[in-house]
């Protein structure tokens, strides 16, 4: 039952057209009252579009491209099919990164595990990493492999669905704490084409992982304005030490 709830939660992505950029993934929930808003959301979905800042959703990871940070998808785009393939996921301990493409050095993948380690440790927010490029994308596969659910960020970079690197997905339970429209600033800084073809879409990766821990250890804190525009940077000497090696 839990298995078939997570496959109906992405339904809504799925069908929903390109232009319903605003769309977030329900998260699995037990109880048929549940179930049943879920379909009424997959027949209301299409149709009306909701309050968002920017993210794809997990329709991303199925193939389906959603515009991200403001672009108008192309109509080829539009035309992707979704992907489902369990067997491009790793093998053995679940990892909070998969780098299907390379995508990543060696040594910015090691970092980026560690930060993401660490700040589900320290604030129980899960950041779930996944480096693609259409297809080679394990795709909706990732959903039940990390248990995404309320607390979880899903980060999906790829260069070809939108032109702009870095998409998200973000659990309700992060709204209460970050504002909705700091993921589409991260996005739109270090996702940008100028920044990630400058940069390498590594750094990129990496800064974006870097800011968002920033901003919510800040916000754990109770720090005013921690998520504010120009606290959006690329990483600094000593965070690089900080998870160096």
């Amino acid at each position: 039952m839990a298995a078939l709830l997570s496959l109906l939660s992405l339904l809504p992505l799925l069908l929903a057209p390109a232009e319903a950029r605003g769309a977030r993934l329900p998260v699995s929930r037990r109880g048929s009252t549940l179930a049943n808003r879920r379909v009424q959301v997959m027949m209301a979905h299409a149709s009306t579009p909701r309050r968002g800042m920017g993210n794809v959703g997990l329709g991303v990871l199925g193939g389906l491209l959603l515009s991200g940070c403001g672009e108008k998808p192309s109509n080829a785009a539009k035309r992707r099919d979704p992907v489902n393939r369990p067997d491009l996921l790793p093998k053995g301990e679940t990892t909070p990164l998969i780098d299907v493409t390379g995508m990543l050095s060696k040594s910015e993948e090691t970092k980026i595990k560690k930060i993401i380690t660490s700040l589900e440790s320290d604030t129980g927010l899960k950041l779930r990493v996944l480096c693609q490029t259409y297809p080679e994308t394990p795709g909706l596969a990732i959903a039940n492999y990390w248990g995404v659910d309320a607390d979880t960020v899903v980060l999906v970079a790829d260069p070809e669905l939108t032109g702009n690197l870095l998409n998200f997905n973000v659990g309700e339970n992060i709204d209460l704490k970050v504002p909705r429209n700091y993921w589409g600033r991260v996005s739109g800084k270090f996702g940008a084409k100028t920044y990630w073809e400058k940069e390498g879409p590594d750094s990129a990766v990496a800064d974006a992982v870097s800011a968002i821990d920033s901003c919510v250890r800040q916000v754990e804190l109770g720090v005013r304005g921690a998520c504010a525009p120009g606290t959006i940077r690329a990483r600094d000497t000593a965070e690089e030490s900080r998870f160096a090696g």
